[in-house]
């Protein structure tokens, strides 16, 4: 049985108790007075209806009646001639209605995976694990990939980014030329073309028309 099911009950015997007292004059109660009289209630309740439930049990009966509680009454010794009167006297104290109480919203704890139970081997009463992360290498990077269209396609790609940043790296270092007659120049830059004269290449290639 729930706790707070077994406080709210101890709870409202409790004021059953406090009102038949103040009904018989008493205006102080020792709380461990009220805790022997609200535990004396509590089992005067729990043996009638154990009594009564036998009772519709040995006549073959689900659902106990009013008689198998009658019986159950007589069992125990309680006299049933003064229990209509009590119950309809007229300085009776009525108990307020009971307010539902607001179940406490549990917080939601941000967890990262799933919590592990234990082996076989380790016993339950030990703690349980701790988060994934907390003990389990995780991997921090991506696998690579491995598909030879992927693989083409990136290399594709690189390709075409070193040709693009080392247009641009000639452009900036060298002198260069636009294709259209405005002050920015960097649009559309285009390399200058220059020849380059080498002694060594004319000499080699004289040299080549004197033997032939």
């Amino acid at each position: 049985m729930d706790i707070q099911t077994i406080n709210t009950r101890r709870k409202i015997l409790n004021q059953v108790i406090c009102s038949i007292l103040v009904e018989c004059g008493y205006d102080i109660c020792e709380k461990q007075v009220l805790e022997t009289l609200t535990e004396m209630l509590q089992s005067l309740i729990i043996e009638v209806g154990a009594s009564g439930r036998n009772y519709c049990e040995l006549s073959g009966r689900t659902e106990p009646l009013i008689a198998d509680v009658i019986l159950a009454l007589i069992n125990m010794g309680i006299k049933l001639d003064n229990i209509e009167t009590y119950a309809k006297r007229q300085n009776r104290t009525i108990l307020p209605v009971l307010q539902q109480q607001t179940q406490a919203k549990q917080l939601n704890i941000l967890q990262a995976g799933v919590k592990q139970s234990h082996p076989s081997h380790i016993p339950n009463y030990l703690p349980a694990f701790p988060d994934p992360h907390a003990y389990i290498r995780t991997p921090t990077h991506k696998q690579p990939v491995t598909e030879y269209e992927a693989i083409r396609e990136k290399v594709a790609t690189q390709k075409r980014d070193i040709e693009r940043a080392l247009t641009r790296f000639i452009a900036k270092t060298g002198e260069t030329h636009s294709l259209f007659l405005t002050e920015d120049n960097s649009m559309f830059p285009c390399k200058e073309i220059f020849l380059i004269f080498n002694k060594y290449f004319n000499e080699a290639i004289m040299q080549k028309c004197l033997y032939v």
